[in-house]
């Protein structure tokens, strides 16, 4: 059995009937910029799903820390929900809106220790986030997915909360198990129509580290784990359900497969070079709006060569920026 999820703009939230009453729900949601009626749109839709939000939710899962899937977690811990994420994702659910707009800092200043230009770092810097709701969550109404669940569904079905740490540092999946398979609520985990990416993560930035934290190598240990299970279908965070997981698991792999070879190339040709020039090399006629995301892709991707010794970054003659030497043999 399939669930009907709230839609709430392309957010996914999908809702189970647990087996001893109520709902538990994948996902918050979020308020749009400029939609304050979002959770108005998400009473709605749970009453045609015939339960009532704010009576019945008792349990709401984020699966990672971004705005769209965790935004609405504050609400619904107002309205008596127990908001359930990952111990890494716990600080930025607290934090809400100033942890957003401190990554987003703290993302343009690494940008720019990677060699981006002036204006794409100028153009993250000019993300606007007036409009933006991400209410702060109490950390007392946060419980850690690692000590929560299994929780028993009503149709006999059981779910289990699976860390996949990668697109963020605090990012978990869903497993549903029944006699009719495996179903994984996968959030930005697995996407059926785009390939989900690392970030530049910063789990810090509010105590004043700016630590990166690397997520391209443990998001690929964290597909691969899942690409283990038997799974039957797959709900996402965005998009419709995926009949064949073996499919988005393919992508996945042949995409960073891909763009793992030619970051190693273009590094092994220059011996040492920036992020922003082995993008170039990479991507030589990408648009300048287009370089920030580029640039956190092939980040990753050196973070990985350096995971197996291929590559170093070093500083520039002691200053802030930071140029990557290949180590490996080509």
């Amino acid at each position: 059995m399939t669930p009907n999820p709230i839609r709430v703009a392309d957010n996914n939230l999908w809702p189970f009937r647990l087996a001893d009453g109520g709902v538990l729900l994948i996902d918050a949601g979020w308020e749009p910029e400029g939609n304050l009626y979002a959770w108005g749109g998400i009473e709605a839709q749970a009453e045609a799903l015939g339960f009532a939000a704010a009576r019945d939710v008792r349990v709401v899962v984020v699966t990672h820390e971004h705005i769209d899937h965790a935004g609405l977690a504050a609400r619904w811990a107002r309205e008596g929900a127990r908001i359930v994420g990952a111990r890494a994702a716990m600080g930025a659910l607290a934090a809400g809106l100033e942890g957003l707009r401190a990554q987003r800092h703290e993302r343009a200043a690494e940008l720019a220790r990677q060699g981006a230009p002036a204006e794409v770092v100028a153009g993250l810097l000019g993300t606007r986030t007036t409009q933006q709701r991400w209410e702060p969550c109490p950390l007392d109404a946060i419980g850690a997915a690692e000590e929560s669940g299994p929780w028993a569904l009503a149709d006999g079905r059981t779910l289990r909360l699976v860390l996949a740490p990668g697109h963020t540092p605090g990012n978990l999946v869903a497993a549903v198990e029944g006699p009719d398979g495996l179903d994984l609520c996968s959030g930005d985990t697995l996407l059926p129509t785009t390939i989900p990416t690392p970030g530049l993560h910063f789990p810090h930035a509010l105590e004043g580290d700016a630590t990166r934290w690397p997520s391209l190598p443990p998001f690929l240990r964290s597909v691969a784990a899942l690409r283990a299970l038997p799974l039957t279908r797959v709900l996402p965070g965005h998009g419709e359900v995926v009949d064949n997981p073996a499919r988005l698991f393919a992508q996945f792999e042949a995409h960073h497969a891909r763009r793992g070879r030619r970051v190693r190339a273009a590094l092994a040709a220059a011996q040492t070079a920036t992020a922003f020039e082995v993008t170039r090399a990479v991507f030589p006629r990408l648009p300048t709006v287009r370089i920030g995301q580029a640039m956190t892709e092939t980040i990753g991707h050196l973070d990985v060569l350096a995971e197996v010794g291929a590559a170093r970054a070093e500083a520039i003659d002691d200053s802030p920026r930071v140029m990557w030497r290949w180590c490996g043999t080509a």
